[in-house]
């Protein structure tokens, strides 16, 4: 933990130049990572199994903030990332907290990141879980995830990267990347997703986006 200041983390970085290089430096301490940058956001989210907990950010979160607070500069933003509920049929021992029910998974990170924020004062949450549970109601249904909880690495991953970007700076529906091998639909759902998300954080938005085969 942070306390001790063992360097029990690995710092992952991607490259500034665009070509999406990703470096892993292992042993090292929290602090160090933190000095690394000059950051401009800093985002924090809680684990999966836990996040729809309200109980485990109170317990750590009020300390964490304020050791990151101190170590970066006064006019960084902080961010609170709202994770997404399993699949329907994810055999994660977590999805057991919630009944083995997503729509109650769902709820209760919705719930429980809106009280984590106020608690410290965070005023930007990115709703990651509320853009894959409105895709879920596209026709790609219950398919965000490749093994139940991890993302797809295809429309899962960018489904959440746009929700990033309109979080951050808006427009995603307008935005002109997407993935190698994303079909226009899917590429209309992700970006449609993470557009009603960030408009309604609380609630499920019902997607209807045909699929280019129907077309």
């Amino acid at each position: 933990m942070h306390i001790s200041d063992k360097a029990d983390y690995a710092y992952r970085k991607v490259g500034k130049d665009g070509s999406g290089e990703r470096k892993e430096y292992p042993g090292r301490t929290l602090a160090e990572i933190i000095s690394d940058e000059p950051w401009d956001y800093v985002s924090l989210q809680q684990a999966s199994p836990l996040s729809g907990i309200y109980e485990s950010y109170a317990r750590w979160l009020p300390e964490l903030y304020a050791y990151v607070r101190a170590r970066v500069p006064d006019d960084a933003v902080f961010m609170l990332h709202q994770t997404w509920a399993y699949a329907a049929d994810s055999d994660h021992s977590g999805f057991a907290g919630y009944d083995n029910d997503q729509m109650k998974m769902y709820r209760a990170i919705v719930d429980a990141n809106e009280r984590a924020a106020g608690l410290v004062g965070i005023d930007i949450i990115i709703p990651s879980g509320t853009a894959v549970q409105n895709a879920r109601t596209s026709f790609i249904g219950d398919n965000m995830d490749r093994d139940g909880y991890h993302l797809d690495l295809l429309w899962g991953r960018y489904t959440a990267a746009c929700t990033w970007f309109e979080t951050l700076f808006g427009h995603v529906t307008g935005n002109g990347y997407a993935p190698q091998g994303m079909s226009g639909d899917y590429v209309r759902v992700a970006r449609l997703s993470a557009r009603k998300a960030v408009l309604h954080p609380d609630r499920v938005t019902r997607i209807n986006v045909r699929r280019l085969s129907e077309r």
